[in-house]
């Protein structure tokens, strides 16, 4: 089980330029980049207070694909490695 760690605050639907698909984004906290998910966006955990700091969520990357891995035309945005 991969578990991705979220902001709760960064969450927005949206839809994909590409297939037109709903879509769900986030902020990743180990990176700090956007990543699309299809949804709902299932949360397995949470840490953090809302009072004092960002709520971070902890997403099982199994039970919520990201939309990067279901999208018919999701290889023509993957970024190629220098």
């Amino acid at each position: 089980m991969a578990i991705l760690k979220i902001y709760q605050s960064s969450r927005g639907h949206g839809r994909c330029r590409s297939c037109d698909a709903p879509v769900e984004w986030a902020e990743l906290v180990t990176s700090g980049k956007r990543m699309p998910f299809d949804p709902p966006i299932i949360v397995v955990q949470t840490e953090g207070s809302p009072i004092a700091d960002r709520v971070i969520e902890h997403v099982d990357s199994e039970i919520t694909k990201s939309h990067f891995a279901t999208c018919p035309d999701g290889p023509t945005w993957r970024k190629r490695k220098q």
